[in-house]
């Protein structure tokens, strides 16, 4: 379930608790960045600051965790990110996979209004790997259905203020309208660092 997005390359509607310099950042991005398992990428914190995070929270035995799934967050690994760290983050557009192992075929997902995907996520603090952040996921909406059952937990201009403050605390199939596309793997010139486990 999204092992890789990208950012950059185009702007949209912000939330009104960016700060201006981090809305400056974000539409400074030009080129289109891969963010994979492990790598750094923007996240909004509650703030309104714009900082870089590591993909992915690290844990013994499961490797890298990039998405937590958002009929789990009362379980032991997102409880308290999910009570005390949200924040949101910014994609231009998200990769996913479909088919039968050995010959899969990749789709890229974006907005069909051409704006980012604001969507929902949880960070933490490592003391080995620093602040690490992951992607809540609900179940897909009927556009993203045929190519996957879940998706990330995308949040519209009237929910992002009240997921950071903590008020919003339930997911469902978005059904803002997604355009998607077959594409090249991304990961095949670009391998993830680690691994994620098929628990989420």
């Amino acid at each position: 379930m999204c092992n890789a997005y990208d950012i950059g390359g185009q702007t949209g509607s912000f939330p009104s608790a960016l700060k201006a310099q981090a809305v400056r950042e974000l539409e400074e991005m030009k080129s289109v960045l891969l963010i994979r398992r492990t790598d750094s990428a923007p996240v909004l914190l509650s703030d309104g600051q714009l900082t870089r995070m590591s993909w992915g929270f690290r844990r013994p035995g499961l490797g890298v965790v990039n998405n937590s799934r958002s009929d789990k967050l009362e379980g032991p690994m997102w409880r308290e990110s999910f009570e005390k760290r949200r924040c949101l983050i910014p994609v231009a557009g998200y990769f996913e996979w479909t088919g039968p192992k050995g010959s899969k075929k990749t789709f890229r997902f974006r907005r069909s209004d051409g704006e980012l995907f604001w969507m929902a996520g949880l960070w933490e603090e490592s003391p080995e790997y620093g602040r690490c952040f992951s992607m809540i996921t609900t179940e897909a909406n009927q556009m993203v259905a045929p190519i996957h059952h879940r998706m990330p937990a995308l949040l519209e201009t009237g929910e992002w203020e009240s997921y950071l403050d903590g008020k919003l605390g339930k997911f469902a199939p978005n059904p803002l309208s997604i355009d998607y596309e077959p594409c090249a793997n991304p990961l095949i010139q670009n391998p993830p660092a680690g691994t994620q486990l098929d628990l989420f």
